[in-house]
């Protein structure tokens, strides 16, 4: 069964650490909208217009819908921070017949902080403005109990999970 895993979580949660492990794991395309953003030289950590997010997202569903029509499960890394962000995604995940879920990285907000300073004082990845990183934190739409949802915690164990689901390779 093809699948779409959508990460969703505050940034600094470990959804992209988690994205690649998954994507290693089962042997799937991962998709991250930080390396699209890249790609187009822009940088979501200092700030984008809407507009420039929304091209961003839409060049990720069109790469998804590509892959899924070539009959390859994926991983969105994102962090789906609305709604309505992992509305769409699911909509392509359905027209193209393939099975959708969240992955909803819940790590508590003082662990992300700390993240956050250790990596302004030894940078590992890109830095997010603190207006930006606070914006994002006060707009962030966590997800409800309607949506097809994974909560991983810090004690998650990926191996055990996808057993459990009949997903180990």
């Amino acid at each position: 069964m093809l699948t779409v895993y959508a990460m969703c979580g505050l940034a600094f949660s470990g959804k992209s650490t988690l994205a690649r492990a998954l994507a290693a794991e089962l042997a799937i395309e991962r998709i991250s909208l930080d390396e699209i953003n890249h790609e187009r030289g822009l940088h979501g950590g200092q700030g984008m217009t809407v507009a420039q997010w929304e091209e961003t997202s839409a060049i990720a569903m069109d790469r998804l819908r590509t892959t899924l029509k070539a009959a390859q499960s994926a991983v969105v890394d994102d962090t789906f921070s609305h709604t309505f962000l992992r509305a769409r995604c699911r909509a392509v995940a359905t027209d193209c017949g393939a099975d959708f879920k969240v992955l909803f990285v819940d790590t508590p907000i003082e662990v992300i902080r700390a993240r956050r300073a250790k990596n302004n004082a030894t940078p590992i990845r890109h830095h997010i403005n603190d207006d930006v990183f606070e914006h994002h934190c006060r707009t962030f739409e966590f997800p409800t109990p309607d949506e097809p949802l994974v909560r991983i915690a810090s004690d998650f164990d990926l191996t055990s999970w996808l057993r459990a689901q009949g997903r180990c390779r």
